[in-house]
């Protein structure tokens, strides 16, 4: 079938080719240089962003902080940010934190204010810890959500507690804390731990020289769930059922400083072992040993107490009966 030109309905005199009609007056003329504007500045922006600027304050930042931070790989991420990998995070009293990769933004209309902003995306011990932070003159906000944190990697954790820990740590941070005036200080914390378990290690116990030898102890899930109100995180009654010992823990609370690992932490808990954990191969030498070192701390239903006290950085138990 052949296409007849002679039988096309094309009209010239019916197109609109008037060029008053596409003359750019009014609202739109407005809006296409605003729109101009707009692109040209996120592009100027995102092809000169100071990364190298933004590197020297994340590590400023981290030093008032008490942290010291090393960063081999670097590189632009995002409109106003920076992409890191191979980060070394090294704390006050020297336990490295291996970061596998971070990318810091700055928040833009926080900045803007005056604030220090910063949103965040860290990927580490096979979890990732994702939020921001905003630091004004009377207040600092901190907001973070943590998901499959592998606890048998954390050596700051093991550096702390002096136990080989395991378990997947994920949860929920939202505080807003007041330098100047603690009380004020508002939030929440929540935290699940999936298959909790102690592989070992051993505790400081007064009076007992060279520390308490733990032997690995099944703990199941954990959780902890706290509220925040005059510059105390509350985190009530918290109990943990698991296949080797039944954990209670009452009257926990940590009371906020701006340096979270300085903050004071006071509770008590009760350790009660099962019959089939003291049978374990591994656990029945170890019985009558701490039994002896434990002896004040032992109760009627034959668990231990124990005092919770030291800080959040390096927290500490002493052997009391309840």
């Amino acid at each position: 079938m052949k296409l007849d030109p002679r039988t096309w309905n094309i009209d010239p005199r019916t197109w609109n080719l008037d060029p008053r009609k596409w003359k750019l007056v009014g609202w739109r003329k407005t809006g296409a240089y605003a729109a101009f504007f707009a692109f040209a500045f996120v592009l100027a922006l995102r092809l000169t962003f100071p990364v190298e600027a933004v590197k020297e304050r994340l590590i400023l930042d981290a030093g008032a902080q008490g942290f010291q931070v090393k960063v081999n790989d670097l590189s632009p991420s995002g409109l106003v940010g920076i992409r890191a990998r191979e980060v070394t995070v090294t704390t006050s009293d020297g336990t490295r934190i291996p970061l596998e990769e971070l990318k810091v933004g700055l928040r833009i209309w926080p900045t803007i204010r005056g604030h220090r902003a910063y949103s965040f995306d860290a990927a580490l011990f096979d979890g990732h810890v994702v939020g921001f932070t905003d630091t004004s003159k009377t207040a600092e906000h901190y907001q973070a959500r943590v998901s499959g944190i592998d606890l048998s990697r954390a050596a700051v954790v093991r550096a702390a507690t002096g136990l080989d820990l395991a378990g997947i740590l994920s949860g929920n941070v939202d505080v807003t804390l007041d330098p100047k005036d603690p009380s004020k200080s508002t939030g929440t914390l929540d935290f699940q731990v999936k298959d909790g378990a102690i592989r070992g290690g051993k505790i400081q116990v007064p009076g007992m020289e060279g520390g308490m030898t733990v032997p690995p102890v099944k703990l199941g899930s954990l959780a902890a769930r706290g509220a925040v109100k005059s510059g105390r995180a509350d985190f009530g009654t918290l109990e943990s059922k698991g296949d080797d010992v039944d954990i209670v823990a009452e009257q926990v609370f940590i009371q906020l400083q701006p340096k979270f690992e300085h903050s004071a932490l006071t509770g008590r808990a009760r350790v009660r072992p099962t019959e089939a954990f003291w049978r374990k191969d591994q656990v029945a030498p170890l019985k009558p040993l701490i039994d002896a070192g434990l002896a004040s701390a032992k109760g009627k239903d034959g668990g231990f107490g124990f005092q919770i006290y030291g800080t959040v950085g390096k927290p500490q138990a002493r052997p009391v009966a309840f």
